[in-house]
């Protein structure tokens, strides 16, 4: 059987990469020093393979095809290189991503697949925080967290529970790590694509969403950058500490089932449509029942628009 030898939700906020230098010396300090000590534990624990639970933000999929979950199987996965990340590129264990969605499928979950997968900031922030050398083998799983309808915070339970099950059928004494990525509160000028107005803003976010892999033109792109920069700078995202705080110590009591109880109208009020992506830790959470979750650093980071955070479980 597998064996998963570490656990871990952490914030993938590109922002904070791109705009380092503008958080405070004593935010920069602590989040620096909390994502240290996940590369510190992820290496201790010596992991032949990295399971990472993330979203996409109309980089990869669109509005053409968007399933609510997605299998790397195969191939190599190139980051997209977005928000000023690296181009990074690392190995998928097809060995693995095969077993899993074999796997999942007789569980009942009829994920979609793909072989090279292109990967946006939501898995490569964390490659570049926790393993920017990019030199542990990689099974992504995409999770729909910005095209709603969304799935349900238990479903993502429940893939979790799956996932711990079906990897303690399958390659024999494989090492694996787990990684949620996402969150916590934050808003980012993401609309419901249901329900964009119909203006020049609308209709530039609608063919974002909608373009492809071939991108939208030149000038579209450009609207859509400028809306983003002034989302940063009027200070438009949303960060609620409280909300933030009160998941944290649900995850510390070890009492996972509770995020069932969270519908996307109750998140989307409370932190945001970034607070969606919680999805991913959840499904992390599911893998792993019995243990509680340790927070290792938490930040509510108004220049990042985020409340950055890591959590181990264990």
């Amino acid at each position: 059987m597998a064996k998963i030898v570490a656990a871990f939700g952490v914030t993938h906020a590109v922002i904070m990469v791109r705009t380092w230098e503008r958080a405070s010396q004593a935010h920069r300090d602590s989040v620096r020093a909390g994502y240290d000590e996940v590369a510190r534990r992820l290496r201790a624990a010596k992991p032949d393979v990295v399971l990472m639970v993330a979203s996409d933000h109309f980089q990869s999929f669109f509005l053409d095809n968007m399933p609510a979950f997605c299998l790397g199987v195969g191939g190599r996965c190139v980051g997209q290189g977005d928000g000023g990340l690296p181009r990074y590129e690392l190995a998928v264990h097809e060995g693995l991503a095969h077993s899993l969605l074999e796997g999942l499928i007789n569980e009942g979950f009829d994920l979609a697949f793909a072989r090279d997968l292109p990967l946006d900031h939501a898995f490569m922030t964390p490659v570049h925080m926790i393993f920017p050398q990019a030199d542990l083998p990689l099974v992504p799983l995409f999770l729909n967290c910005s095209a709603p309808p969304l799935p349900t915070l238990g479903r993502c339970l429940d893939l979790g529970a799956a996932l711990g099950r079906v990897l303690a059928q399958v390659e024999p004494d494989l090492r694996v790590a787990l990684i949620g990525t996402g969150g916590l509160s934050h808003e980012v000028p993401l609309l419901d694509w249901r329900a964009l107005p119909d203006d020049q803003t609308g209709r530039d976010w609608l063919q974002f969403m909608s373009a492809g892999r071939q991108g939208v033109d030149p000038q579209t792109q450009q609207r859509v950058a400028d809306e983003v920069v002034r989302w940063g700078r009027e200070g438009l995202g949303r960060i609620d500490e409280a909300f933030d705080r009160e998941l944290l110590g649900w995850m510390q009591a070890g009492d996972y089932g509770r995020l069932a109880g969270l519908d996307a109208a109750t998140i989307a009020r409370r932190a945001g449509n970034g607070g969606q992506e919680i999805r991913t830790w959840a499904t992390v959470m599911g893998a792993v029942p019995g243990t509680h979750g340790e927070p290792l650093f938490y930040e509510a980071v108004p220049e990042w628009l985020t409340g950055v955070a890591g959590v181990a479980f264990a």
